[in-house]
């Protein structure tokens, strides 16, 4: 078999395995079938990744990195110490940019992320940690840090506590998608939906960090003198 035909056969291998995971999740979806669908046999799924979990690890990785990618090209994807440089204004920008992009990848319907995600967490499998622990975790020490920059005088727990705040509502349009498309009478969110629920929640969400800083430094004085 020619390196041609062995990367064919992997690529076939992650499409039909993506396809399947999203659809089933990971339980759902036999390696046995993957291969079938691929093309191969079950064989070459074992030669190319080794186990399905290995698999499953593999077709979730590329999918992160996929976002990771867009958050690159736009000047998203910044370390931690870089943010210490930038102003109010370019942290509020470098916000709504991250919010965008997530939305983006959990609604693009040419995209198994948001689906694949969904399974994963309504039925965790032996996965999970890995994928916490490697994709999903840096993800949020990057919103902590950004929405620590914006309000600094909140303790990291009220800062970890927005930054959840700021996924939930992103995950809503995800989660509750079937539901909120009868109620807008649509089969599909319009082309301007993504940009539209970004701004708002990044808007929504500044207010809400404003008002939890605001609370934070009323109660401090009296904190400090008990």
């Amino acid at each position: 078999m020619s390196r041609t035909e062995r990367t064919g056969t992997r690529q076939r291998l992650l499409a039909a395995a993506g396809a399947l995971f999203a659809a089933r999740g990971y339980r759902g979806a036999p390696l046995r079938e993957i291969a079938g669908r691929a093309g191969a046999n079950l064989a070459s799924a074992n030669y190319y990744f080794g186990s399905k979990e290995k698999l499953y690890l593999e077709v979730a990785r590329a999918e992160f990195e996929r976002l990771e990618q867009r958050l690159a090209e736009r000047g998203a994807a910044v370390s931690t110490a870089a943010l210490d440089g930038l102003s109010r204004a370019e942290l509020v920008e470098l916000l709504h940019t991250r919010i965008r992009t997530t939305l983006e990848a959990l609604l693009d319907p040419a995209s198994i992320h948001g689906t694949l995600m969904q399974r994963e967490l309504a039925e965790p499998s032996e996965a999970l940690p890995v994928i916490v622990r490697r994709h999903i975790d840096p993800l949020r020490r990057t919103m902590d840090a950004v929405l620590g920059r914006l309000a600094p005088e909140l303790p990291q727990p009220e800062i970890e506590r927005c930054a959840r705040s700021v996924m939930g509502q992103l995950s809503f349009y995800l989660t509750h998608r079937p539901a909120l498309l009868l109620l807008m009478g649509r089969r599909s969110y319009p082309r301007a939906f993504v940009a539209e629920v970004a701004d708002h929640v990044t808007e929504f969400s500044l207010g809400g960090l404003e008002r939890v800083a605001a609370r934070h430094r009323k109660r401090a004085p009296k904190e400090r003198s008990s």
